[in-house]
Formats: structure tokens, sequence, C-alpha cells
């Protein structure tokens, strides 16, 4: 069995779409306020002459409606950066023999350049132990052996062999995790009962999978001799003849 799930990224069209609307919003009652300075300011400046004061309300208001519009743009902004990030490194990779669950945490300025960082966890059907929704039903909880791995997204490239999941560092393999035995994951890729799903099914088809198969080896019946190591000597004027 092998599945790749992308990371949903409705919610942060969703809040991108209530940015623009709020930002329609904001435009409409800058339309407002300049017609309400724009008339009252007239009848004013008739019958008081005090001009100042209008254009001090319409620079007041015109720097009001800017700061709101450029906190709607730079969330809408935001959220199509978030959107792009998790549909690039926010993944679930099931194969044969374990899943990979990948989930963009955050990025920084390293050395000059900008380093993406990703939590990962590697979930072996080997010692997987069970996958169900939580009780509120928004996330999904896995329980078994688990390893997690927090860094930069560089470092956690893997390729698949034999079903099987082994980092390009080899050093992952071995180390440099932490390993846990319940996982709490948010409703990235769907919904959570199906995912259980997916998850019960392919541990279904591992424990499927044939069983390798133990060689017994017994004791020779006779010990091979090993032929004696010849070794030159030192004097050039050596013999020939080997005993």
């Amino acid at each position: 069995m092998r599945s790749f799930y992308h990371c949903s990224t409705a919610k942060y069209r969703r809040r991108k779409a209530a940015a623009l609307v709020l930002a329609g919003s904001v435009c409409a009652e800058a339309a407002v306020i300049a017609f309400l300075i724009a008339f009252f300011g007239h009848s004013a400046s008739d019958s008081t002459g005090d001009i100042a004061l209008m254009r001090n309300m319409t620079a007041a208001a015109l720097m009001f409606v800017a700061a709101g519009l450029a906190v709607c743009f730079a969330a809408s902004a935001l959220c199509d950066k978030k959107a792009a990030r998790h549909s690039r490194y926010t993944y679930l990779d099931v194969q044969l023999k374990a899943a990979v669950i990948s989930i963009y945490s955050g990025e920084m300025t390293v050395l000059g350049r900008n380093a993406v960082f990703r939590e990962m966890y590697l979930v072996p059907f080997s010692s997987f132990a069970g996958a169900e929704p939580s009780a509120n039903g928004r996330k999904l909880v896995i329980r078994g052996k688990i390893r997690r791995y927090g860094m930069e997204s560089d470092f956690l490239g893997y390729h698949i062999r034999n079903g099987d999941i082994e980092f390009d560092r080899m050093w992952l393999n071995v180390g440099s995790f932490e390993e846990l035995q319940e996982i709490r994951i948010p409703a990235y890729f769907g919904s959570p009962a199906k995912i259980s799903g997916v998850f019960a099914e392919a541990a279904k088809r591992f424990n499927e999978l044939p069983k390798p198969k133990k060689h017994q080896f017994r004791e020779a019946d006779f010990i091979r001799r090993r032929p004696v190591r010849r070794v030159l000597p030192d004097n050039p004027d050596f013999s020939r003849t080997w005993k």
C-alpha cells in the first residue's frame, strides 16, 4: 500500500478571503468618511471658515484607512505564504513498512540564507499500535514507537527501499531523533477518521507481508584448515621451496 496525501490549504484560503472582504469593507468605510467630511466640512467652512480642522480630520481618516488596508493585505499575503509552505512541506507518505508525517514548522535566516524547518514523524508499522480520531474529532492520535525529527528541511531527505524509509543522511537512521509513544496530528490531511482508516489498512497489509526466512546454521562436522600465509624473507636470496 502506497499513499501520498498533501496538506489541505482550505483554512488559509478562507482566511485570505476574510482578509480581502475586510479590506473591501475598509474601503467602503473610507468612502463614507470622505463623503461626510466633504459634506459637513463644506458647511462648516461656509459658516466658520475652520478649514484647518477639516484638513486634520481628512488626514486622520486617510491614515486610518491606509493602516486598515495595510493590515488586511499583510494578512492576505501571510495566508498565501502559509498555504504555499504547507502544500509543499506538509504531507503524509504511507509506504509498505512505514509512514512519514512531515509538517512545516517555520523558517528563519541562517548565515544569510532562508532556512525552512520541519517536524517529521516516522511511524514504523512493525511497532504500530493504532490510530484513531481524538475525542473532539479534530486531531489524529497515533500510538506506537514513533520517531520525531525536528531540524532544517534540507537534512530530512529520504528514499524508499523495499517499502521502507531510509534517510539520505545515514546518521538519522540510527540517532538524532526523539522516540514518542503517542502523537496528535491536526487535521492537515482531511478527516482524521478517514486517515485512521488509511493507517489501519496499511498496518493490515504490513502484517500480511511474508515473513523473512530464518536460516539455522549447524556446526560443521569438520574444521577446514586455513592455509599458512607465506611471507617473503628480508634476504633477497630466499628459497623458492615452499613447505
